[in-house]
């Protein structure tokens, strides 16, 4: 039995890993190729495609050409999208557009324009002919639903292109802009969508997909949506919002970090220390821009500078910006949807790394144990069920699986109950340059390997650090997420098997060097875990 509640080591790995990711790069460029060879002429990318809001011209690259900076919608502040306005022009953009207003300072975005009207997307499309019309897949960019932006450079599309998927990256409204109540606007929009404005945005975002992408030479059909720790999060609350059934095919989530046994309302208090409803957080912003006895007004609420109100997010440390039952958009926890099988009748992968706690490990200030360990219930039932740990190490394991791999493993088997097609994994390759430095793969770091952007965050590898072992890795990485999009099986010819999921199989798709399945991977945990969800949506309805 492996009850690890740490990343597997580098000693567990197998030998023969070089032999075999040499094999793995050569197999990838032979795919690439046989795929160019073997493609019909009916098709190929074009420079100018008309979209129904107007034309736009690509940028042609190597693998590619990008359409850069399309409007999909625009909107009101704390209001639904609706389709963004025509233009008569071409748009000849050769960047991506206005990132929505985020704390920015410090990081991959720093000194990128902001903006309120932000609403874009990208699309890579592969150069080439090809017969048909193609898979697409719809990425939902990370960051907390605080920052991030579909064209930030590491979710560069090329790699993707070059398996002959069309990939499209999105912008969607952040923080007290794209998730917001406030009484007064619960009254103006009662019996529609409320709250969760970003999620919103992401619709309109698949609805432009279903209704353009056609043009590009992808398959409205086939669409996959997939996103890593926020874009997780929301893939996994698209899988059970009714409006967005039917705009994608398959789904992945990626470190999708969220309590599945219950969630925020709008008006009603929730149990948990982050379960006030979401209208007092309104209140609050409203106390604050005005006073304790006079708040601002909602319709000044508007007019503040989006500036103030990112401000206002960061300095008073708003816990979780993750989407909100409003009963509409979102009907219920999304555990308690996956349980009853109320999510998308869609093939669904999702899983977590090795080292999710990095999240724990680089916040400031440092959140101490028992904040993390209050809401457990039985601590020393979840200590023995994770192998004796001090509360610090349990503080962390608790983190990483309660709320990352646990509810991975929870939400495919949920999947597999009502017979769709479920993967879940477990990213654990370090490249040799970290190796010994880090307890294993941090939050995140498995995004430069799915889309080909090694060596991706600067604290994991040095860029003239990165080998040939890495890039094969990323190899497979891709192949594997790219015949997901194309089949609903990350499976093919060549290729390490991956298992899919069965209901009350403790095993694990391991994924590094020399992916295998784990049969009983953290079962005992894992299994303490399962009954822990039930308990808590029993005892939250």
């Amino acid at each position: 039995m492996d009850d690890r509640s740490g990343p597997a080591r580098e000693c567990n790995r197998r030998p023969g890993v070089f032999g075999y990711l040499s094999r793995s790069l050569l197999f990838a460029s032979a795919l690439i190729l046989a795929t160019a060879s073997q493609a019909g002429q009916a098709g190929s990318a074009k420079t100018v495609v008309a979209t129904a809001g107007g034309k736009v011209s690509g940028v042609t690259r190597d693998k590619a050409v990008v359409y850069w900076n399309i409007p999909y919608a625009t909107a009101e502040r704390w209001e639904a999208p609706r389709p963004a306005a025509r233009w008569r022009d071409i748009r000849k953009e050769q960047r991506p557009g206005a990132i929505c207003p985020q704390k920015a300072e410090g990081g991959p975005l720093q000194g990128w324009a902001q903006s309120e009207d932000c609403l874009s997307l990208n699309v890579w499309v592969p150069r080439g002919h090809h017969a048909g019309p193609l898979p697409v897949m719809v990425w939902i960019h990370g960051g907390a639903f605080r920052f991030g932006s579909g064209g930030t450079p590491i979710y560069d599309g090329d790699a993707i292109a070059a398996q002959d998927v069309i990939l499209v990256t999105i912008n969607y409204r952040l923080g007290l802009l794209g998730r917001f109540a406030h009484p007064d606007l619960s009254r103006e929009q009662a019996g529609g969508p409320r709250a969760d404005y970003g999620l919103m945005d992401q619709i309109a975002a698949l609805q432009w997909v279903r209704d353009n992408i056609g043009a590009f030479g992808g398959d409205a059909a086939n669409v996959t949506i997939f996103g890593y720790s926020a874009g997780g999060v929301a893939v996994n609350y698209l899988m059970t919002a009714p409006s967005a059934r039917g705009l994608f095919a398959k789904a992945i989530a990626q470190s999708g970090g969220l309590e599945i046994d219950t969630t925020r309302h709008i008006s009603e208090p929730r149990p948990g220390p982050l379960g006030k409803p979401l209208e007092s957080e309104g209140l609050a912003v409203a106390a604050h821009f005005g006073s304790a006895d006079t708040p601002m007004p909602l319709a000044k609420l508007h007019r503040i500078p989006a500036a103030d109100l990112v401000d206002y997010q960061e300095k008073t440390l708003i816990g979780s910006l993750n989407p909100v039952v409003d009963g509409v958009l979102i009907p219920d926890d999304i555990g308690r949807s996956f349980r009853d099988g109320k999510q998308a009748p869609v093939p669904y992968m999702a899983g977590s790394t090795s080292w999710e706690a990095s999240l724990l490990h680089y916040a400031t200030p440092p959140v101490p144990p028992r904040a993390i360990l209050y809401g457990i219930g039985d601590v020393e039932a979840a200590r023995a069920a994770f192998g004796g740990l001090d509360d610090a190490a349990l503080a962390q394991a608790w983190f990483a699986n309660s709320v990352f791999l646990g509810t991975a493993r929870y939400l495919t088997n949920a999947s597999a109950k009502v017979g769709q097609p479920a993967w879940l994994y477990y990213f654990d390759y370090l490249p040799k340059a970290v190796r010994g430095t880090v307890p294993g793969v941090a939050h995140g770091d498995e995004v430069p390997y799915i889309f080909g952007t090694l060596p991706g965050k600067s604290r994991v590898t040095p860029a003239d650090a990165v080998t040939d072992d890495d890039r094969a890795v990323a190899a497979l990485m891709t192949a594997y997420w790219t015949n997901f999009a194309k089949r609903g099986n990350p499976n093919a010819e060549g290729l390490p098997a991956l298992a899919r999921r069965v209901v009350g199989d403790n095993g694990m798709n391991i994924l590094d060097a020399n992916p295998r399945v784990d049969p009983h991977f953290m079962e005992q945990s894992m299994l303490f875990l399962d009954g822990y969800y039930e308990r808590r949506m029993a005892g939250s309805k």
